[in-house]
């Protein structure tokens, strides 16, 4: 019997599962291998029938379907050679016809950043005064200092934050997993996000306290009023939303805010090797793009 083309997305799934890729990844290479067979599928062609060939014609449709956004298109192209490799893999294919095709440049150039100053200053305007905006003002400083990623920050447990006096250190789980020392400000902001949440945690019942091991709640109604047991990626983009509404920051996102915590670990003296041991990082990346700015600045 032969497999649907959903039978083998699934099995891409599991077979990246396998390779411990994360969550977030396993979903994004599915949805790219699905809208590639769904163009297929348009021209009537078997997945046995592709070529080089249409790998660049389906490049030049999502350049025009997402004009200036061409490192999405290239994220794209990254997650169909994988799911190719993958058919090869499991002899769907003979081999995969796009291992010896290049891939479309990456534009490295920095992002619009955010301003100098504007996380200060939206902190500044920040109380915590209940359990909603003591999490806000925690996950804003982890990733605008900390330069935390959003999977990462998703992922966080209860267990992954230890504390002793002013100092805190944080877990950071997933495939380049660390352990990283927090400034005192972010400590602090942790310890009171602690302290609303313990608080909260005492007035549930025991079958719902044993749910919860996540290290960040979700909010849900129009009120907020429905605690969610864990961050999702859309509470994350939501609660950024609000905050640029809130303090004119048309230009906030998780990868943007990375950028931002770079930027603050350059200015208190931290060198290229710390921030990479910090961040995950294997190599320099934007790091020397932000060194080499700063030396033009100076």
């Amino acid at each position: 019997m032969t497999p649907t083309t959903d039978d083998i997305v699934k099995r891409f799934a599991e077979n990246l599962r396998m390779k411990d890729r994360q969550a977030a990844t396993v979903e994004s290479y599915c949805r790219d291998a699905t809208e590639f067979l769904r163009y297929l599928d348009g021209f009537k062609m078997p997945i046995k029938s592709v070529e080089p060939e249409t790998l660049l014609a389906f490049r030049e449709h999502l350049s025009h379907a997402e004009k200036d956004k061409e490192n999405s298109v290239r994220r794209k192209i990254i997650g169909i050679r994988q799911f190719f490799r993958f058919l090869a893999l499991e002899k769907v294919i003979s081999d995969s016809p796009f291992d010896s095709m290049p891939l479309p440049e990456r534009d490295d150039q920095l992002l619009k950043p955010i301003l100098a100053g504007q996380i200060e200053n939206a902190l500044n305007g920040m109380h915590a005064q209940n359990l909603k905006s003591a999490r806000d003002i925690a996950i804003l400083r982890l990733l605008a200092f900390d330069g935390i990623k959003a999977h990462e920050l998703i992922e966080l447990q209860t267990k992954d934050f230890i504390s002793a006096k002013d100092k805190g250190s944080l877990f950071v789980p997933g495939v380049k997993s660390r352990s990283i020392q927090l400034a005192t400000e972010t400590t602090a902001a942790m310890k009171v996000y602690q302290d609303y949440f313990q608080k909260w945690f005492e007035t549930l019942k025991p079958a719902r306290q044993s749910e919860l091991r996540w290290l960040f709640v979700s909010f849900k109604g129009k009120d907020g009023s429905l605690v969610l047991p864990k961050m999702t990626r859309h509470g994350l983009k939501f609660l950024l939303y609000e905050l640029g509404e809130r303090f004119k920051i048309p230009n906030i996102n998780t990868e943007n805010l990375r950028h931002y915590a770079i930027e603050h670990l350059l200015i208190e003296g931290w060198d290229a090797e710390q921030i990479m041991a910090h961040l995950g990082l294997r190599r320099l990346g934007n790091i020397a793009k932000h060194m080499a700015r700063r030396k033009q600045d100076s």
